[in-house]
């Protein structure tokens, strides 16, 4: 790393975070104890209690203590932006690069894929990740609305995670069941007629309130600002809460949910020369019988056993099935060397497709913590079994069709839909069979060295299997019968974790950190064998400061991540060489939470630039850019105001987030870009609140970071301006 670069970065971070300590310790009207004003239930921005992070370790840390990048997002500001689903939370999270792909939303922290999702700290792979192909996958993404908050790690998470990308994870924490009564519920209107209700209800259910339950429902019925785009969704989500005696607690709980929406997959094309057609935002061209239908049920289960004050046992089980149909057809072109659309505005249709995808998984994980005395101190201990198996089955049949249409003209309705099981039609028929199994054990500790200065270390052996089978019944447009076994991965893996924090006051400290996460491969080098798994490793040096009583959160960290390993092409075979090595540095800068009783405040900056080490192909040349998608400045940012006095049921919010320009790998650009937020809320009284949202107010035309765009397809137009009506209730 530019030591000039470096010195910079890391004195104006120090500088920013200590202005503000010192801003807060001065400031007079920074406690509750000295404002007047009545605090509502519907801050946008809530401080997470002190001891609530596990993402990172199997240890309870606070933000401060934890030696990695780490974001909140709080239901109170997925409420009140008018978020319900992951990729739209994601969006207004510092340093994540939300991009579509193959119909679905990817993730990406740093310039690497974020492939593992948890729930509970319980890791699953996500079907639109960096692994396997999304298309095959009938795993889909939760409703917002049955989580309590959402823990955004940036940098690798080998500690919890077995393997995946060095991106980040991100760790869904559900809603638990509360002692007392509570229940509430929301009714949205939007533009394109978009209907979304929801409820939900918690409370004790006996006398002894030693039995608990929540239940959570959500249904949503909504167009697009594209033609013939509609989506409709149904959440149910139940948990029960059982406490056996004063120190056991068992919860159960499960959901189901089903999706049905019509899909976009290809986007537009642009003009010769990679400029804009400048077509209308509300342009599909896709078949108007394009379908996805997903379903998902999940049942799952936590024991925690308190030993004593210092001891606690953690076990959870997780089993989900997933099920999806999805068939589309659509205008596209994805041959990279094509030019464009040309005068004539023709473009042909890109086949036709059909998958029946499902699958299961079952996870089991148990977490032992406590602590320890050595040395006349003490200090903390974690273990960590856990066990998962995920099967995936995929139906794909593929039929050829090339017509070409003029986009101009084109209506959703000239493609008709082919008879899927009328063989004669059908170019392709394969079944796919996948499946993936892990075995894991993670130690470590959290060493207190002296009073201020505390060493995290530890490390996580992992046992990956996996393997699949396929068989065809058409190839080509002729019945076939050719069955085959892929290729058996077996992989066992140390990796290591190490952080060091020092509190510089009790409000402030700064880190350093060492992580690491592995990801299995398949290609074979010359001599047969498995090439060694790909390997990520994050550095990283920050500094955190919690104000307020941990109400306001500063942050400031340089990193560093390389991937190596990578799998590189041998010339005139069909081997790899494991030399491939890329590189990603940068800097994130964030602060959340109260300023004043009655100002919230989020912004988050990134700063990231990428390369490769190793020439990997003619498209990926040593010394180019690793990640073009991802934009070199990143910023997201959120404020809200309650009013004092008279109007002290008046809350005021704008936000804003912005992004320098991007590229695709075939050298289609996105010029950087500002949209614009803002919400309106007013609390007519303790039970009831509206809420006005708009959203890219200043109707910026753009379109959204995508790895893959070419002249031909997969450029797609970002939401244009819109509105959203909330009446919330509470009681």
């Amino acid at each position: 790393m530019n030591p000039i670069f470096s010195l910079q970065k890391i004195c104006l971070a120090i500088v920013a975070v200590q202005s503000t300590q010192i801003f807060a310790e001065t400031n007079p009207l920074s406690t509750h104890e000295q404002s007047p004003v009545k605090s509502l239930e519907t801050i946008v921005i809530t401080a997470m209690p002190s001891s609530v992070m596990s993402t990172t370790t199997g240890m309870q840390l606070s933000l401060k203590e934890t030696p990695q990048s780490i974001s909140v997002i709080s239901q109170e500001q997925i409420s009140n932006l008018g978020l319900n689903n992951i990729a739209d939370a994601l969006k207004q999270t510092t340093g994540i690069n939300v991009i579509r792909d193959s119909g679905r939303y990817r993730f990406q922290s740093r310039g690497f894929y974020i492939d593992q999702i948890e729930e509970d700290g319980m890791s699953s792979t996500v079907a639109s990740g960096a692994s396997g192909n999304p298309y095959r996958s009938a795993s889909s993404m939760t409703d917002l609305e049955i989580y309590q908050h959402i823990e955004v790690l940036r940098g690798a998470s080998g500690l919890t995670q077995g393997n995946g990308e060095p991106g980040g994870t991100i760790n869904a924490v559900r809603k638990k069941p509360t002692e007392e009564f509570q229940a509430n519920g929301k009714l949205q209107y939007g533009s394109w007629d978009n209907i979304r209700s929801s409820v939900d209800v918690s409370g004790s259910l006996n006398q002894d309130h030693d039995i608990r339950g929540r239940v959570v429902v959500v249904a949503g019925d909504s167009e697009s600002f594209k033609t013939s785009i509609e989506k409709n969704n149904q959440t149910l989500y139940g948990v029960l809460d059982f406490d056996l005696n004063d120190q056991a607690l068992l919860r159960v709980g499960g959901l189901y949910q089903q999706v049905e929406d019509m899909p976009d997959i290809f986007g537009l094309p642009m003009r010769i020369g990679s400029k804009s057609l400048n077509l209308n935002k509300n342009t599909f061209l896709g078949a108007d019988w394009s379908e996805d239908d997903f379903k998902k049920s999940n049942l799952f289960a936590e024991l925690i056993y308190n030993f004593n004050d210092d001891w606690k046992l953690n076990s959870k089980v997780n089993a989900t099935w997933y099920d999806s149909t999805q068939k589309f057809a659509a205008l596209g072109h994805g041959n990279s060397t094509y030019v464009g659309v040309a005068n004539d505005g023709l473009l042909q249709l890109n086949n036709m497709q059909f998958y029946d995808n499902d699958g299961d998984e079952l996870i089991f994980n148990t977490t032992l913590s406590g602590k320890y005395q050595l040395l006349g101190r003490d200090h903390d201990l974690f273990g960590i079994l856990s066990y998962s198996k995920e099967n995936q089955n995929s139906r794909w049949k593929r039929h050829l069709d090339s017509t070409q249409y003029n986009v101009y003209t084109f209506q959703p309705s000239q493609v008709l839909e082919p008879d899927w099981d009328n063989y004669t039609l059908l170019q392709n028929d394969v079944l796919y069979k996948n499946h993936i199994e892990q075995k894991a054990i993670a130690l470590g500790t959290r060493f207190n060295l002296l009073n201020h200065l505390h060493l995290i270390a530890g490390g996580r052996y992992t046992d990956f299997s996996a393997g699949g089978d396929y068989q065809y019944y058409t190839w080509a447009g002729a019945p076939d019968s050719e069955y085959g076994k892929n290729t058996d991965v077996n992989k066992k893996k140390f990796i290591p974790y190490a952080g060091l924090t020092f509190d510089i006051t009790p409000s402030t400290s700064t880190y350093i950190s060492h992580t690491e996460i592995f990801k299995p491969q398949s290609n074979k080098a010359p001599d047969g064998s498995l090439l060694n798994p790909v390997v990520g490793k994050n550095q990283e040096l920050g500094i955190k400061s919690e104000l307020f009583g941990g109400e306001l959160n500063l942050s400031a960290a340089l990193f560093q991540i390389e991937q190596e390993n990578r799998a590189i092409a041998i010339a005139g075979t069909s081997f790899y060489a494991p030399e491939g090595k890329v590189r990603s540095r940068g800097l994130d800068l964030e602060i959340s939470g109260k300023i004043l009783p009655e100002w919230q405040l989020f912004a988050g900056y990134t700063y990231n630039k990428s390369k490769y080490l190793k020439t990997e192909g003619t498209i990926y040349e040593n010394g180019t850019n690793f990640s073009k998608h991802t934009p070199e400045h990143m910023f997201r940012a959120y404020s809200s105001y309650q009013f004092r006095g008279a109007l002290e049921n008046l809350t005021i919010g704008a936000g804003i987030t912005a992004q320098t320009e991007s590229d695709s790998l075939y050298n289609v650009k996105q010029g950087g870009y500002t949209l614009y937020n803002a919400n309106l809320r007013y609390q007519f009284n303790p039970n009831f609140a509206l809420n006005l949202i708009g959203q890219n107010l200043s109707d910026k035309r753009y379109y959204e970071n995508q790895k893959a765009r070419v002249n031909g397809m997969n450029n797609f137009y970002g939401t244009p301006r819109n509105y959203l009506l909330s009446l919330e209730w509470n009681y």
